[in-house]
């Protein structure tokens, strides 16, 4: 004779004991619950199309539309509101209307908005725009474009296209070659700290292709192309590397944490333009009274100070590492600017004007008198 537990289905043991059809009862109910979840997702998208139509809409008429009690309504629009849709209920006689209120949050967004935020904001909405990319990051961003475009409307479209056309983009000495398609996996890889290998190209007669591995830590733009900010851990150094003479770029899966007391605003004080490597320096430069009004009006550097001078003219003080940029800069003023101080600057200039001397006077000319330079010079930043 077979024992109890024998003579029981296998299914009814690992029930212990429940009959068999049990389980199959409540996977039948679970298949039956899903629609109902899924009416609800549906349900609650509706409801707040429907709210974003002009006066609203209340709790009996939302509830007779989709066929739902009123007290459903109301968790639905719970849910709403405390996902951070604007919700917001206006008194009609006996009912309350709701409706969803963009408006109060785009007047607030569009005020902290100038024309250079408009500009930005049309280029990455334009259809084709250059930045295609898959990258995470540029999918956010695309995603971001598309639900401000929605929102501001075709008022709003229309104003964005409005501004552009009042802009000229003007760059006289932009490369030949666009830059390869970099900007976004540095993006992610400053993003998520990632290490990069990267080959790149000296602007030198005798440059040759280095490769190296490199932490990204920012992105710029200076004179029409994209720079980056970077850590090279081999030798614990900061470089500046031109987005266009990068010959290869390949991020890798390994992490890596910014230098120790690395401040992006001490690296950015410590030069005149971009390049960085020689020693700390102080300038003292003297400009007549037919360029004071342009030094005057514009930030040379940002540790820059200004002192009056008899006759209209000022004096212009910074420190930032010496670099070709402060003497090229100041050359570009002519005989409207004097070389205070440093003594290294100045002796730059000497021999400069003594190899001028020499090769003018050899061929029998003496250039004229530069004239007056215009605004911010021959090398206006």
């Amino acid at each position: 004779m077979r024992s109890k537990s024998s003579a029981e289905p296998r299914g009814a043991q690992r029930v212990r004991g429940r009959p068999p059809k049990a389980k199959a009862r409540r996977k039948s109910a679970t298949r039956r619950a899903a629609p109902s979840r899924n009416d609800q997702v549906v349900r609650v998208l509706q409801i707040l199309r429907d709210l974003d139509h002009v006066g609203g809409l209340d709790l009996y008429e939302l509830a007779d539309r989709y066929g739902t009690a009123v007290r459903t309504i109301r968790r639905d629009l719970a849910a709403l509101e405390q996902a951070g849709f604007p919700l917001v209920s206006e008194r009609d006689g006996a009912r309350k209307r709701y409706r969803i209120d963009f408006s109060g949050a785009l007047g607030r967004l569009t005020s902290l908005l100038d024309a250079s935020h408009y500009l930005a904001l049309r280029v990455a909405m334009a259809p084709g725009a250059p930045l295609q990319n898959r990258s995470s990051v540029f999918a956010t961003l695309e995603d971001l474009g598309a639900k401000i475009e929605r929102a501001i409307g075709a008022a709003g479209r229309e104003r964005l296209a409005a501004i552009e056309r009042c802009f000229y983009t003007h760059e006289r000495r932009a490369y030949r070659d666009a830059a390869p398609d970099r900007l976004w996996p540095l993006v992610d890889a400053i993003a998520e700290r990632r290490l990069c290998r990267v080959t790149y190209r000296a602007p030198r007669a005798d440059a040759r292709d280095k490769t190296f591995v490199v932490l990204p830590l920012q992105l710029f733009t200076w004179e029409g192309s994209l720079y980056l900010t970077c850590h090279a851990p081999r030798h614990d150094s900061l470089l500046k590397l031109n987005l266009q003479r990068l010959r290869a770029l390949r991020v890798l899966a390994r992490r890596a944490e910014p230098p120790a007391g690395f401040d992006p605003t001490a690296f950015e004080h410590a030069a005149f333009g971009i390049f960085v490597g020689g020693a700390p320096t102080s300038y003292r430069l003297r400009f007549d009274a037919t360029a004071a009004p342009y030094i005057r009006e514009r930030v040379w550097h940002p540790t820059q100070q200004l002192r009056e001078l008899p006759a209209g003219g000022v004096e212009l003080a910074f420190h930032c590492h010496a670099s070709y940029e402060v003497g090229a800069w100041v050359q570009g003023w002519g005989e409207h600017v004097v070389v205070e101080s440093p003594a290294s600057l100045r002796a730059e200039l000497a021999r400069l004007g003594g190899w001028l001397t020499a090769s003018y006077a050899a061929a029998g000319e003496r250039p004229s008198p530069p004239p007056a330079p215009r605004r911010g010079g021959a090398r206006a930043r």
